[in-house]
């Protein structure tokens, strides 16, 4: 899949999305099944392309009933970094809880998440380089954008393997949590279309 930029162009005006919304919905749920784990209950991790970050802008303009272009670009300009680059797998990390107390705990336990994530491609890890580190305070935050930078071999492997047979971890080591979830085949393929010019 071509990472090219999202553009003014690309958003789609506002009654003319509202009017077919229902099933462009349906069709992101769906969409996002195979681009979505989760590591436990409370945290999951996105991988994030054109498509998704596109769909993000187009709900953020819905919601807010922006129709001048100038704040369109800004949330343009706000979210395009989350498009992967070439080489690398996008993804927003999230941690939720509904009980706020439980969450402001989890959040303080997990405080340098940001340097504990890492996905295994046939046994070559690539660690996650955040978009921002909190080690200057005592909690972390509940919303991570972050990159996988692909070494070669794993970029070889997921664009040039099987996904039925590849073997790919997403492996969170904190201390104070530690998750090992294996991408399924759907989820290999989804994500090697990311990969493709």
């Amino acid at each position: 899949m071509a990472t090219t930029a999202i553009t003014r162009r690309d958003i789609v005006a506002l009654g003319t999305y509202r009017q077919g919304r229902e099933e462009y919905l349906r069709k992101m749920i769906a969409y996002k099944k195979n681009r979505r784990i989760k590591l436990n209950p409370d945290i999951s991790l996105l991988f994030e392309n054109r498509n998704t970050v596109l769909f993000q802008i187009q709900e953020l303009v819905n919601s807010e009933d922006l129709e001048d272009a100038n704040e369109i670009q800004e949330y343009i300009d706000i979210y395009a970094p989350m498009i992967p680059e070439a080489g690398q797998l996008s993804a927003t990390l999230f941690i939720e809880k509904d009980d706020q107390e439980k969450l402001t705990e989890m959040l303080v336990q997990l405080k340098g998440i940001e340097h504990h994530l890492t996905l295994v491609v046939e046994g070559e890890k690539v660690a996650a380089v955040f978009e921002e580190e909190h080690d200057d305070r005592e909690f972390t935050t509940s919303v991570h954008y972050l990159k996988f930078p692909l070494t070669n071999t794993a970029y070889e492997r997921l664009v040039e393997g099987d996904a039925s047979t590849l073997d790919v971890h997403v492996v969170l080591g904190h201390p104070n949590l530690q998750a090992d979830v294996k991408l399924s085949p759907e989820m290999i393929a989804s994500l090697a279309k990311d990969l493709h010019p």
